[in-house]
């Protein structure tokens, strides 16, 4: 509970930060600097960055004057085109968003139009934004406390911790977008960008570490060269004074953003499908996977697939944002719900079951740490050891004990003893002696032609001698095998 209340003054004090927040540093009152020029660059941007022309009057005082004017005047004669077309001049040039906000402005607010032009530029929040800040505020929380654990693979905690940390960032940055918090902290600005070709490397090496036990090598270097390079392109974005970079969001800056958006959508859907690809060579061809615990394979499997999903949806989100006739929210959000997803899975994961991310994780033998077992953790137990009873027919394996299988369980035996008696009334040789001479039964049942020994179907379930399978076949049924065989020639 402790977590959960610290995530809340997280949540609380993150939101209250926002909205203390100046608009800008733009407003109409201080229009007086002048806007960024391409030719007034000393480092020749042109030659190498996507510029466009700016029409600096414009930007002048009494240009700006004019739109306010305009649109004030319009607003009062019931002029919605004119009030809507001087509106978003004025905030286009001036800085100032909230303008939009006006009271001169009341009088549309049922009007499609104008509720458009408040979505742009007003702040707009909803569930689903909250919902992103959550998320994000989350991810944050987890990517610190996964560092901070002691008995850890460092290198493995390190891996996924960033991975959780630049997609909480990515999330937060859309929950700035989506709100329009965006024009109020400007150098903000392709703030993630930077981390668009980590993705894959961290994940893809993540599961190298903690399956193959994978060391690193001076050549692994190399997956960093897009993310080097991505950030040297940036770079003298970043530098932009923060009225520029205001005026790059409102459109009309010395920076076309389109060509970024979409050569950097481009590129980072080519580099996640290649490391989708990676990830799931490596899943698919480890033999390393079925000496792990039930639970450990099921936490691979589930980060895969939710990987994969992201990828296919970032294909998805980029076909909503770099194509102009592919507008949907739903589309949109799409593949922003799957990161959340993502997110909030390893922290549910990273909560419940603390040593997934122990150097014992990848090891044979593994030992749930805790003294006692919570409801649900018995439940998920029991469900994993009737997944090794059903499905993988453990029991088959004549010196199969309470330590094996709770290496399997990746629990203590004393764990396994409890879940056994709770769950089933049995101990753990009645348990697996119980589904031996279940498979025994049908085995002789359907050895129509009586070709079996019973010998045979003994060791065939798992037993090691006669008097064994006689003693809990009887115990069962209260006949011995014979008995058993005579019954059915009757």
């Amino acid at each position: 509970m402790k977590d959960f209340a610290t995530i809340k003054k997280l949540l609380f004090f993150t939101s209250c930060l926002l909205f203390l927040f100046p608009d800008n540093s733009l407003l109409a009152s201080d229009v007086n600097v002048p806007p960024v020029s391409a030719t007034e660059q000393n480092f020749s941007l042109q030659y190498w960055m996507f510029l466009q022309d700016q029409d600096e009057t414009k930007f002048h005082p009494d240009s700006l004057l004019m739109y306010k004017e305009r649109a004030i005047f319009a607003a009062k004669n019931d002029d919605l085109q004119m009030a809507k077309l001087n509106t978003e001049l004025y905030i286009k040039y001036s800085g100032e968003t909230e303008f939009v906000n006006s009271g001169y402005f009341n009088r549309f607010s049922n009007d499609e139009e104008f509720k458009r032009l408040q979505e742009n530029y007003g702040l707009n929040f909803s569930w689903l934004n909250f919902f992103y800040l959550f998320t994000a505020i989350i991810g944050f929380y987890i990517s610190i406390m996964l560092l901070m654990k002691r008995k850890q693979d460092k290198i493995a905690s390190f891996l996924i911790s960033s991975f959780i940390l630049i997609h909480s960032v990515f999330i937060f940055h859309i929950f700035l977008y989506l709100t329009n918090l965006i024009y109020r902290v400007p150098h903000t600005l392709y703030m993630s960008s930077i981390f668009s070709y980590l993705y894959g490397p961290l994940i893809y090496f993540y599961f190298k570490r903690i399956t193959l036990n994978y060391k690193f090598r001076k050549g692994d270097l190399l997956h960093l060269i897009p993310t080097v390079l991505i950030l040297l392109i940036m770079l003298p974005i970043f530098l932009f004074p923060e009225s520029e970079k205001l005026r790059i969001l409102l459109e009309v800056g010395v920076l076309d953003r389109q060509p970024y958006l979409k050569y950097i959508t481009i590129t980072k859907f080519a580099s996640l499908l290649f490391y989708g690809y990676l990830v799931l060579r490596v899943y698919l061809k480890s033999d390393h996977l079925p000496k792990l615990s039930i639970a450990s394979q099921k936490w691979i499997r589930n980060l895969v697939v939710l990987f994969e999903v992201y990828v296919l949806s970032y294909l998805v989100y980029g076909l909503t944002i770099i194509n102009t006739d592919i507008k949907s929210d739903l589309l949109f959000n799409f593949q922003i719900v799957a990161m959340a997803s993502m997110v909030l899975y390893i922290g549910y994961s990273s909560y419940v079951r603390p040593n997934l991310f122990s150097k014992e994780f990848g090891k044979r033998k593994r030992k749930y740490k805790k003294s006692g077992l919570t409801p649900s953790f018995s439940t998920e137990l029991k469900n994993q050891l009737l997944q090794l009873l059903e499905d993988e027919r453990i029991y088959r394996q004549n010196d199969i004990n309470l330590e094996k299988i709770s290496q399997r369980l990746g629990t203590t035996r004393h764990n396994t003893s409890q879940v056994i008696n709770e769950h089933f009334g049995l101990n753990f040789f009645e348990l697996i002696n119980k589904y031996r001479i279940e498979e025994a039964l049908e085995i002789l049942k359907n050895d129509t032609n009586k070709n079996l020994n019973i010998i045979d179907v003994a060791y065939e379930v798992g037993f090691n001698n006669k008097v064994t399978f006689n003693k809990s076949f009887r115990k069962q049924l209260s006949l011995t095998p014979t008995e058993f065989l005579s019954s059915l020639n009757t």
